[in-house]
């Protein structure tokens, strides 16, 4: 949010040029024309009014000058007079006497009005640096407009996370992703892997798809991918700025029936996210319960470092996620949805050349649906993993998607059929000419389908003739492979394990 509020912010004078009336990114409005508009319109209404005081003013400065001009002429002429009169009617001391004070009387009124003059002509220099100011303020109007919606980030910003120190009291940089912590001890089986025990806390650095994430122990400082089924959210740890953003977002639009959330949400834009930060860091208890109800409620949009899982998408929400994927995101999970969101969705993905791996799992796949995945992978070039997971495939929808991949499509990598009940020994025909024809496959899994043993001995033949591709069965096809006459030339291909993980993926990809 933070990165696209920048970007936005510092794009948006391209925007105005092209017509933009508004931008609200979620709840900050980054640009509201008809607003500035309105401040503007003030100002305007100001400057008139002031510049309409300096005209009154400069008038009657003119006036005041001319009126000097004129008592300084009046009082030298009755200077003259009452000198004259004095000689007469007085002696040469009351003359001088009465001369000295009509003097000093004049110059007072004199002084008094050209003290007048100043602070008039005072008053003119400050309207016009008043005018000088409003016309600056009305250049930074648009400028202080584009930093309000930023606000909100500093104020999540300011959230420090306390350093934990080693037994050789060296401080570990503190984290800046969210902390999980272990589950319980864990070695690593692979390179790149991080082995954890139990109640070592984590830093997640990336999340991925696939469920393997990249963590750095705050403990040891080393790095490695671990599975999230051996770690938990750290209830404990302070908050890092992802999670107060994930809070905020989920207390915001979510109907949570919490009083203080209630609350928040009749404020301002500008003022809900310092005050929903000020308030989960004094109230623990309602940390734990936003924690509890945002964890627990499955997000119906989830992006990760690789990609994006939609579960039970609506079509707006599909449309969103597919103007916002970007080179990285070549990962797409497609959970629990209907058949129509997947025909809808199905076209403008798999035409997008950022997609390389696509998951749809425990969701109904209708012909329709199938007839739509062959016409696209008849001319996807991108594509290098497909995984059908729980989605009640077939006899005909095997038939159908091996039949392509013989003939239209050298590009898919893995094919994965994962607990689909339906797909039978019909189906066995199908996936042993598509190992036989099909050079480019490298992983092909039919764990959890309905293929007999006579089924998998025919697919194990096939591996004979193809001797790259990787074949995964169920525990229950053991005894099948290892009773086939020419199992010592296969057994090396085929791996009976009951998995779907990044293991998987990686031989698929590597091969």
């Amino acid at each position: 949010m933070e990165s696209l509020l920048v970007t936005a912010r510092d794009n948006v004078d391209m925007l105005k040029e092209m017509g933009l009336i508004s931008l609200t990114i979620g709840y900050y409005t980054v640009y509201d024309e008809h607003g500035i508009d309105e401040e503007v319109k003030s100002l305007m209404k100001k400057l008139e009014m002031v510049e309409s005081e300096r005209d009154d003013l400069l008038e009657e400065n003119a006036k005041l000058k001319g009126t000097i001009d004129t008592l300084g002429i009046s009082y030298e002429g009755r200077e003259v007079d009452e000198s004259n009169k004095s000689s007469i009617q007085s002696s040469e001391s009351e003359k001088e006497e009465s001369k000295k004070k009509m003097t000093k009387a004049m110059q007072m009124e004199i002084d008094h009005l050209r003290s007048s003059l100043q602070s008039k002509t005072g008053i003119e220099e400050t309207l016009i640096g008043v005018e000088r100011t409003l016309i600056e303020r009305e250049k930074e109007i648009e400028q202080l407009q584009e930093k309000i919606s930023l606000m909100n980030i500093q104020q999540l910003k300011e959230t420090s996370i306390t350093l934990r120190k080693d037994h050789s009291t060296q401080s570990i940089d503190p984290p800046k992703g969210p902390v999980y912590v272990a589950m319980y001890d864990w070695e690593a089986k692979e390179s790149g892997q991080l082995s954890i025990k139990k109640g070592e806390k984590l830093e997640i650095k990336e999340e991925h798809t696939e469920g393997w994430w990249l963590a750095r122990s705050l403990d040891t400082v080393q790095e490695g991918f671990v599975n999230i089924k051996h770690i938990k959210k750290d209830e404990e740890s302070e908050l890092s700025t992802l999670e107060s953003l994930e809070l905020f977002r989920y207390a915001m639009t979510e109907n949570v029936d919490i009083p203080k959330i209630k609350e928040i949400k009749r404020r301002s834009n500008v003022a809900r996210a310092s005050l929903f930060l000020s308030l989960i860091k004094q109230d623990s208890v309602l940390l734990d319960q936003l924690r509890k109800k945002e964890h627990g409620k499955p997000k119906a949009i989830r992006w990760y470092d690789d990609g994006v899982q939609l579960t039970s998408p609506s079509l707006i929400q599909c449309q969103e996620v597919v103007s916002l994927l970007t080179y990285k995101h070549t990962n797409i999970v497609i959970k629990e949805s209907s058949p129509d969101i997947v025909c809808d969705l199905l076209p403008v993905l798999l035409q997008n050349e950022k997609v390389k791996h696509l998951r749809i799992q425990d969701t109904q796949l209708t012909q329709d649906c199938i007839s739509f995945l062959c016409n696209l992978l008849a001319n996807n070039k991108s594509l290098i993993d497909l995984d059908l997971i729980n989605c009640s495939i077939d006899d005909k929808a095997v038939a159908d998607i091996t039949n392509v991949l013989q003939t239209h499509n050298n590009t898919l990598l893995g094919l994965f059929f994962f607990y689909n009940p339906h797909i039978t020994s019909v189906s066995a025909q199908s996936l042993s000419e598509l190992i036989i024809n099909n050079s480019t496959l490298a992983g092909l899994q039919i764990t959890g389908t309905s293929i007999s043993s006579d089924g998998i001995l025919l697919i194990l033949q096939s591996l004979i003739i193809n001797k790259n591709i990787k074949l995964y069965l169920g525990m229950k096809d053991k005894d099948t492979c290892t009773e086939y006459h020419d199992y010592n030339f296969i057994k090396d291909r085929k791996i009976n394990k009951v998995i779907y993980d990044k293991h998987v993926h990686k031989q698929v990809n590597t091969k």
